[in-house]
Formats: C-alpha cells, structure tokens, sequence
C-alpha cells in the first residue's frame, strides 16, 4: 500500500491554512522495468542459440544470465518444496518466467503456465518459446494475455 497525499484548504480565523493529509491507496505495480530485462536477456539467449536446442540448454544458460546480470532469481518448487521439472524460475521475487521449446505455445500450454501464477500469487508471469523458428513469448498479467 501507498500513501498520496492530498491538499485540505482550512480556514483559521480568516487565513487560509494548507494541511498535507496522507491518503491510503492500493498499490499497482506493473513490474515493467523487470519486465523489459527479463525479455532482454532471453532476447540475448535467442541471438546465441537460435531455435532448436533442447530445454534444459536454455534452462542452463538463463539461470547463468540471471547470475551475471545479478538479477534475483530461484527455481520454482512444488508445494513440497521440490524442484520442479518444467522450466521455471521465479524473478525479482514475483515474475514467474517459463521455458518451452515447442514448434507452438497451444492454449493447453497457455493455461498450465497461468495456474503457476495462481500457485505463488505472481502479478505477472512471461513463457518463452524457443522451439519456434522465432523467439515466441506471452506476457500474463493478472488475467490478461499478451503475445
């Protein structure tokens, strides 16, 4: 939560006082600034590999990108605390980010991803594909789909 602030016009004895009263509102963090380097390392990945390697490749070479570019990260686990083996990592402590090396994200593969954001409360979550002659990606925020 946030606080803004709000100007009171009160009148004292026939001056005009100015009062700063604090106002709380919700929070809406949109994360895009963690947004953008995320998209921008694995952009960087692309340019590197292309389209074609296996999943773990790309599961590797991220977690080292992540390393060296000092972004916070740590891969996801079940509910029993056990790494999972779908390629997924949690960054700056929200943004789920997914790897897929599919010819094409079907909705199957669209709906799967969204319920790991549901898992962990995640406001947004990005799922790679690099199994397209293009890099492929959808941004999910909240319950909106962006490709």
């Amino acid at each position: 939560m946030t606080v803004d602030k709000i100007i009171v016009e009160v009148d004292c004895k026939n001056e005009t006082v100015l009062i700063l009263k604090p106002i709380p509102t919700m929070e809406k963090r949109t994360y895009q600034d963690e947004v953008d380097k995320l998209i921008e390392v694995v952009n960087y990945i692309y340019k590197q590999l292309g389209h074609g390697c296996q999943e773990h490749v790309y599961k590797e070479v991220l977690e080292l990108e992540l390393e060296l570019r000092n972004i916070p990260y740590a891969r996801k686990t079940d509910s029993s605390g056990i790494q999972n083996n779908r390629s997924e990592f949690i960054c700056f402590d929200k943004i789920i980010v997914g790897l897929d090396t599919h010819s094409y994200l079907s909705e199957e593969q669209e709906n799967s991803f969204m319920n790991s954001l549901k898992d962990i409360d995640s406001p947004v979550g990005l799922l790679f594909n690099f199994g397209y002659k293009n890099l492929q990606y959808i941004k999910v925020g909240g319950s909106y789909v962006f490709q």
